[in-house]
């Protein structure tokens, strides 16, 4: 327990973790008529259509056992996430259905009995389990343990998309395929006074992403896992480099001014609006692009996979994709444990999966989805087709990481450079932090 300690408190902070981690509310502390209580913190909220249809499956799981109450505690915003997570791990009060951020940590999570192992689960139930693609499941296997410790819950390219009608407007023919290609559009887009990445760094994610992007085309995915092994360092010349392409990027004046001020709502009004070229997002942002109520630009908004480049082709096909799951307490016991696992059933079963694709352009990874595909955007079909060519596939570069603290760190080290930093010094920052925790 002592690396679980050590890992609870670097997520805390300050906060001690209470002793009996990962705790349930379990049936047998229950009164006759006190009904169930199933816990939800996800990143399912808000107004879209996807959390309608999550909330509308919750609705129905409810119907159905009028001896269960189900507590959505979802947060949409990324921080408010973090923190709710974080004071839940301390309190020792882990909800039913959760998820954790990466796969470096998972290992003391399952040592601790935090994570379920739903392997048995996916084989007792074989249409269900079957359904998943077997790269998303194989994500949550842990080395070193056996077993399948989430159920993915969504997946999807991390692409650029674009405005068609505004680069015909300044003259690019076709997406840039390569950096090169890239900077030139940028050049274009800025002769006609349209701002040719939308980007707020408020929300310090978006920088971070756009770095992944970079980093994964210059380096290829398996070396975020030897940064997070500690076989590479961030101070190492061609991590820097990685990080000077993102200052050269706001050097040619590609995301307009005062970056780091501005809020993620505010530039993607900005691409819907005709304002910005292009905007780096992933399938979640697509009901949006399709909509004639968000946009006037429906039938120009296209995607496409990030720039690569031209020294490193053999990184073409390596890609970020979000790839979101569903985890469930370890600790579940009795009539609790029952509910929870139906519930994470009903949420991502075959049905759901064509719901949430057909209603909400929202990809759940199976392969028993039939799809009706005049139901769908052809934005949401080409994101699915280049997404299968991905060779190499991750998420965020901290992912691999095992300090819980490089999400923030390597992300405000990337913002820094907005505001005068130079690729060097966030460098130095970001392994300062490494060194610091040995």
């Amino acid at each position: 327990m002592k690396k679980v300690l050590a890992l609870v408190l670097a997520l805390t902070m300050s906060v001690g973790l209470a002793g009996c981690a990962g705790k349930s509310n379990s049936s047998a502390d229950k009164g006759k008529d006190e009904k169930i209580k199933i816990r939800l913190l996800t990143r399912m909220a808000g107004t879209t259509n996807q959390v309608k249809i999550f909330k509308d499956i919750v609705k129905d799981f409810e119907s159905k056992h009028p001896d269960v109450m189900v507590v959505d505690e979802s947060q949409g915003d990324e921080s408010a996430f973090n923190n709710k997570l974080k004071t839940d791990l301390a309190s020792g009060t882990l909800p039913n259905i959760f998820r954790i951020q990466g796969v470096a940590n998972l290992g003391e999570y399952i040592k601790s009995g935090l994570l379920m192992d739903m392997d048995p689960i996916l084989k007792e139930d074989a249409k269900w389990g079957g359904g998943f693609t077997e790269g998303a499941l194989s994500y949550y296997q842990v080395q070193g343990h056996k077993g399948t410790y989430a159920i993915p819950m969504e997946s999807g390219l991390i692409g650029v998309y674009y405005n068609e009608e505004l680069f015909k407007q300044a003259g690019i023919e076709k997406f840039p395929a390569t950096w090169g290609e890239l900077k030139t559009a940028i050049e274009k887009l800025n002769a006609i006074k349209i701002k040719p990445i939308a980007l707020g760094a408020k929300s310090t994610y978006m920088a971070g992403h756009l770095h992944d992007q970079i980093f994964y085309k210059w380096m290829g995915t398996e070396a975020a896992k030897k940064l997070g092994s500690r076989e590479m360092k961030w101070t190492d010349p061609e991590v820097v480099k990685t990080l000077g392409f993102v200052k050269e990027l706001n050097d040619i004046n590609a995301f307009g001014k005062n970056v780091a001020g501005i809020s993620d709502d505010i530039v993607l009004t900005e691409f819907l609006q005709g304002k910005a070229g292009m905007i780096i997002t992933g399938p979640w942002n697509m009901g949006k692009f399709t909509s004639e109520k968000d946009t006037k630009y429906t039938k120009s908004i296209k995607v496409a996979k990030f720039p690569s480049f031209e020294e490193k082709p053999q990184f073409k096909d390596n890609d970020m994709q979000i790839l979101s799951p569903y985890m469930v307490n370890g600790k579940l016991q009795g009539k609790e444990k029952e509910y929870t696992i139906e519930l994470v059933k009903m949420l991502t079963s075959a049905d759901a999966a064509k719901r949430f694709a057909e209603e909400s352009q929202f990809l759940i990874p199976r392969k028993d989805i039939n799809i009706d595909k005049t139901k769908v955007s052809e934005l949401f079909l080409k994101n699915v087709d280049l997404g299968a060519t991905s060779t190499g596939i991750a998420v965020d570069v901290f992912d691999f990481d095992p300090l819980p603290s490089m999400q923030d760190r390597t992300r405000n080290s990337i913002v820094s450079m907005f505001v005068g930093s130079t690729p060097e010094k966030a460098a130095q920052e970001i392994q300062a932090e490494i060194d610091k925790a040995k």
